[in-house]
């Protein structure tokens, strides 16, 4: 156990035009020769260009524009024979897959093997081609995370060390005014139990010393976390509802941003670990899969968290006119209403699982040690029970 918490929060620009600034980041760490991952979204989206505009005769770049969606490891080792390691940076451009992309590769091109190779927590063994990431949605919060996320053998799994946490990062809020609803409602998802769960860790104090900073709850996550699920819960419906309010995407930025530094300070917990369970299981995205796991984990939880569970209903019942205080059954409750106002799937049967089905996914949580190491209740016998009731 540990009373040290440690701060290591990277170089990121904020807000509408941040975009611009691009050049001048790279400059400043002298990089000229960029490697670009991106996805074919973002390149329909017109979004490359208008990066590659700003780079154009200042740098020396090359485009990776097939980074896929919820992407497996095979996927990043049939690419390190295309590229060599003589890129000065990657710029990660898209969503979290395109980061985590940019991030797994990185790890290979510098390092070697394949992405197999780093499973375990701290396994890269040193500095990797630094990563500089441009989010264009409102989710994952992997630009400021050190963990790069990708399915294996069926499991959904991750290669989590500080050598692969982004170099820099800029979130530009107008990146995201044209994302399909189907995005923008599913990676909110995500960023909301981002924040959730980072609040909820197990306290920073009960957290034996780790390789990277999952370190459980602390003082600085949960600033972090309170203020981003505050931002996220009063922008998440209207963003998914009116994708051109730039307020709403301000707020899904700024709020998405703050949770992935918050967690990456504290950990997640069972919710994430049973998403990513699920998400290796049957393919389906990820905000989706968080939705149809989040009763289940919550409820398990319960008993641990009653009073951080009244502190974020009354973050979600601020302004409204209540007879009663906030409850910890509210904070679950509220939940379920956003889930089925935005039409996500409210239990994994609703994603084609069956109650046969969970022996696999409690077995395939239990593999998931890097979530569960800060979940705030012990995993004990009782949580087939709960899955079995959720699915």
């Amino acid at each position: 156990m540990s009373e040290i918490i440690t701060f290591s929060p990277a170089t990121s620009l904020f807000g509408f035009g941040a975009l611009k600034k691009l050049p001048d980041i790279l400059k400043l760490r002298g990089f000229n020769r960029v490697l670009v991952i991106t996805d074919p979204g973002v390149t329909r989206a017109g979004i490359l260009q208008k990066t590659l505009d700003l780079l154009a005769g200042s740098f020396n770049v090359e485009v990776f524009d097939e980074a896929p969606a919820e992407p497996h490891s095979s996927d990043v080792d049939q690419q390190k024979q295309h590229f060599g390691s003589d890129f000065d940076a990657l710029l990660g451009l898209g969503g979290g897959s395109a980061m985590d992309f940019a991030k797994a590769m990185a790890i290979i091109m510098t390092h070697g093997g394949s992405l197999g190779d780093y499973l375990e927590e701290g396994s890269v063994p040193g500095p990797v081609i630094p990563v500089i990431c441009v989010p264009t949605t409102s989710g994952t919060g992997a630009q400021n995370t050190q963990t790069t996320v990708f399915t294996i053998e069926g499991i959904k799994r991750g290669a989590s060390s500080e050598h692969i946490r982004p170099a820099a990062s800029i979130v530009d809020p107008e990146l995201t005014m044209g994302l399909p609803v189907a995005v923008t409602r599913n990676a909110g998802y995500d960023a909301l139990m981002h924040a959730c769960e980072s609040f909820l860790a197990r306290p920073f104090v009960q957290i034996p010393e780790r390789p990277i900073l999952y370190q459980g709850g602390n003082p600085y996550s949960q600033a972090l976390s309170l203020e981003a699920f505050r931002s996220i819960w009063a922008s998440y419906p209207t963003a998914v509802s009116d994708g051109s309010n730039r307020e709403a995407r301000f707020g899904m930025s700024l709020g998405s941003h703050l949770a992935g530094l918050a967690f990456s300070h504290s950990g997640l917990g069972l919710v994430h670990a049973l998403a990513s369970s699920l998400g290796g299981m049957i393919n389906a995205p990820h905000g989706e899969c968080l939705a149809a796991c989040t009763q289940i984990g919550l409820s398990y939880n319960l008993k641990a968290c009653e009073e951080k569970y009244a502190v974020l209903a009354g973050y979600m019942e601020n302004g409204d006119q209540r007879p009663l205080p906030p409850s910890p059954k509210r904070f679950i409750e509220n939940l379920v209403g956003l889930i089925n106002d935005l039409n996500l799937p409210y239990k994994p049967s609703v994603l084609g699982l069956k109650k046969a089905d969970a022996p696999t996914l409690l077995k395939n949580t239990l593999v998931q040690t890097r979530r569960i190491k800060t979940n705030p209740r012990p995993l004990d016998d009782e949580l087939l029970s709960y899955i079995e009731k959720g699915i």
